[in-house]
């Protein structure tokens, strides 16, 4: 398996604050990680960086960052640099969900960004796994609430896997129901064995998901990251938990 992206000597600082020190890790295709830390280590912070690169805005909400290094991707471009063209699909805790904009419009947008076409068949099988089908041609403003509009918000990013082998999820089980991060999971699991190669990085302290088997952990005494086993707990098929559907 090709790399998908690689840190070298990644520091990260928050003033005099270390975040990150020198890290050096290889994610490759087919590799799926849950995200491991205390609140506070940067965890964001990193996805972001990967997914958006070290942006005047990034700078702009993180006082006093400074950031050495590179993340490259799988052609050898720097991610750090902003202006460097990228095929991820990035579910982030700040969505913008594009209030004014109908459900489809919302995901057509997120196709567009990618250069591909909505897959409308896909669309309307997202749509209905999570219940809200019959919001596709609403606009999100006055029609479809918090926990919905996160819904909208990964949908539209698993649309973007038609072209992407990589995923990073920043919290997205944040204001969904038990049943619906039942359906979030068993998504991912199609997609996964859809396409063999995606890659999975998810900042979740949530132990239900079962499709990653490893975990990258931040390690507070050196502030770098290391690769364990991960195991989740066996909820979805707990029946202890059925009135939650």
């Amino acid at each position: 398996m090709g790399r998908q992206i690689e840190l070298k000597d990644l520091t990260v600082r928050l003033n005099e604050r270390v975040l990150y020190d020198k890290v050096n890790l290889t994610v490759a295709e087919g590799d799926r990680f849950v995200f491991l830390g205390p609140n506070g280590i940067g965890k964001s912070l990193l996805l972001e960086l990967i997914c958006l690169g070290n942006s005047r805005e990034l700078a702009s909400r993180y006082k006093g960052l400074s950031v050495s290094g590179t993340i490259l991707d799988s052609d050898g471009n720097d991610l750090l640099n902003p202006a460097v063209s990228r095929k991820i699909a990035y579910v982030s805790q700040n969505e913008d969900f594009y209030k004014n904009k109908t459900v489809r419009e919302v995901c057509q947008t997120s196709c567009n960004g990618i250069g591909i076409d909505l897959n409308e068949d896909k669309l309307d099988y997202l749509l209905r796994a999570f219940g809200i089908f019959d919001k596709k041609n609403q606009k999100i403003k006055n029609n479809v609430s918090f926990g919905e509009g996160k819904i909208v918000h990964i949908i539209s990013r698993i649309l973007k896997l038609e072209a992407s082998n990589l995923f990073i999820l920043d919290e997205p089980l944040n204001h969904l129901s038990f049943k619906n991060s039942k359906v979030f999971n068993d998504l991912i699991l199609e997609e996964i064995q859809r396409n063999p190669k995606l890659s999975i990085i998810m900042v979740s302290h949530c132990r239900a998901m079962n499709f990653a088997e490893k975990a990258m952990v931040y390690t507070t005494e050196n502030r770098g990251i290391v690769f364990r086993k991960y195991y989740s707990y066996d909820c979805f098929s707990n029946s202890e938990y059925a009135e939650c559907f």
